[in-house]
């Protein structure tokens, strides 16, 4: 199943940022230019606020790893809870989700599906795996040279364990390529169900053979 990895905060002291600092605290001393020996007692040092600074990204980063924690182990628990069927088929669809492989994002998923605004064979994307920030995976599922009639990849995707692991991925394609081109809104959504299926189905394999 597809994951981001919690992405490092690192804080940096540079001149830059203690010019900043300087710049920031006479503009609070010129505000207010008859308390500016008063004003300039109470502010701390450079090496204070990047001291403190530094801490910061730390404390920062282990709520936000927290927070991700419990977001994972919530969508795990949801797809558990799913008939193993189901189960897998949102696993599939996740995969192949275009956009960041975040817990939120997976968590807008299962709440899509549960309001049932999302059709596991059917999704609003092409099914092709992507990879942890939502691109799709070239070497993955990519176009065949293997060039199937649109006939036969409708044969295909009916009864995929008769043909080779060529020609189920060359007629997936052709399958995608058909209802995206098809003026025939009905004919174009059943080769859209059967190219589902199919991915589906070669998604199957890949794990058995994993």
């Amino acid at each position: 199943m597809r994951f981001k990895k919690t992405p490092s905060f690192a804080f940096t002291d540079t001149p830059r940022k203690r010019a900043a600092l300087r710049r920031k605290q006479q503009r609070e001393r010129d505000a207010l230019p008859l308390f500016a020996d008063q004003i300039a007692e109470g502010q701390p040092t450079e090496d204070e606020v990047m001291a403190r600074r530094a801490v910061l990204p730390d404390q920062q980063e282990t709520r936000w790893r927290s927070k991700r924690a419990v977001e994972w182990r919530k969508a795990r628990r949801m797809i558990d809870s799913l008939p193993a069927e189901e189960g897998r088929a949102i696993r599939r669809v996740w995969d192949c989700a275009p956009y960041p492989a975040d817990p939120s994002r997976l968590l807008g998923v299962l709440h899509s599906y549960s309001l049932g605004k999302l059709d596991l064979k059917r999704p609003p994307f092409p099914l092709s795996k992507t990879d942890a920030g939502g691109s799709q995976i070239a070497d993955l599922f990519a176009k065949p040279d293997l060039f199937v009639p649109i006939l036969k990849a409708r044969d295909i995707a009916e009864d995929p364990d008769r043909y080779p692991l060529a020609e189920r991925h060359a007629a997936y394609h052709h399958l995608q390529a058909a209802a995206s081109k098809n003026k025939d809104r009905q004919r174009a959504m059943q080769d859209r169900v059967l190219a589902s299926d199919l991915f589906l189905r070669l998604g199957e394999l890949e794990e058995a053979h994993a």
